[in-house]
């Protein structure tokens, strides 16, 4: 029996051309191709099906029961290799490049969303998958290779011995906002948080230490209903009028626009970064060169 390691696919040209062409003659004229080199190649190859594969009948060759087997294969082989050939050619310019981008639960989905977008109007074109999940997962995904770029309002920190790089995209004043019911809340801000009810991220988050630590200097006191991680569905519960919640104020148009909510007050001293974390330090792959170029511009409005 044959053994793939065997099986040349130029011995099997040859005896493919030979069979078609019925005289290796022609088939040298075909394949440009000496005599004594197909009529080694058809030796090798009948060798290695431990059968003969033609019987001479007068000045042609006939194929034998094992050589029509072989002449099937080949032909199905070789028209599998002119669809391949075909379709690389024809898909070579408009195949898609995939990228894998991960987007902490805890970033806006409205600046995840402005992120992503220029990606996706590159010249060449891109499928973009978007996996969700918290940071520290998130991390260790791109350390395994199955992501190329990590969107964060958290940096990668050097205890997780990860060798990849932080990218800043910018950074921006925190807003507070509320749904109209809460609009009074505006006069007297920051005081007027006291009692309030509040929106919060989990207590482990950064962010949400540095607006605890931020509330103890301004000597005010919200009352925290909830403690969200994922941050459109802190959005969503302030759109229903349960609490009020923090954002960037670079998107804070968007914020009121698409969660019917306004703005209660600024935060000038509390700022919050984004950052894209990658395997690479300098950034080859187009779309993740235009996610982050797209993030500085961004955040300089």
């Amino acid at each position: 029996m044959m053994q793939p390691s065997e099986l040349n696919y130029h011995h099997l040209r040859s005896f493919w051309a030979v069979a078609r062409e019925g005289s290796i003659a022609r088939a040298c004229a075909l394949l440009k191709v000496t005599q004594p080199t197909i009529s080694e190649q058809l030796r090798l190859l009948a060798r290695a099906a431990q059968a003969e594969l033609f019987v001479r009948d007068g000045r042609r060759l006939r194929l034998t029961d094992t050589g029509r087997m072989v002449l099937d294969y080949a032909d199905e082989i070789f028209a599998l290799g002119r669809e391949l050939q075909q379709s690389l050619g024809s898909r070579a310019a408009t195949r898609p490049i995939p990228v894998v981008i991960g987007i902490s639960d805890a970033v806006s989905k409205l600046i995840a969303c402005r992120l992503i977008a220029p990606a996706l109007r590159l010249p060449d074109p891109v499928q973009v998958t978007v996996l969700e999940d918290a940071h520290d997962v998130l991390l260790q995904r791109l350390a395994a290779h199955a992501i190329d770029l990590v969107i964060s309002e958290a940096h990668l920190d050097p205890h997780l011995r990860i060798r990849a790089y932080n990218h800043l995209l910018g950074e921006s004043p925190l807003a507070v906002f509320g749904a109209p019911a809460f609009a009074g809340l505006a006069r007297g801000f920051p005081h007027s948080l006291t009692g309030a009810p509040l929106l919060a991220g989990l207590p482990t988050s950064p962010q949400r230490r540095a607006w605890d630590a931020w509330c103890v200097d301004q000597r005010v006191q919200p009352r925290v209903v909830a403690q969200i991680q994922d941050s459109a569905l802190l959005k969503t519960m302030g759109q229903a009028g349960l609490g009020l919640f923090t954002g960037p104020e670079v998107i804070a148009a968007d914020i009121c626009r698409t969660f019917s909510v306004r703005v209660i007050g600024r935060v000038p001293a509390l700022r919050l970064r984004h950052y894209a974390i990658s395997l690479e330090r300098r950034l080859s792959n187009p779309a993740l060169q235009a996610i982050t170029a797209n993030g500085k511009n961004l955040f300089a409005v």
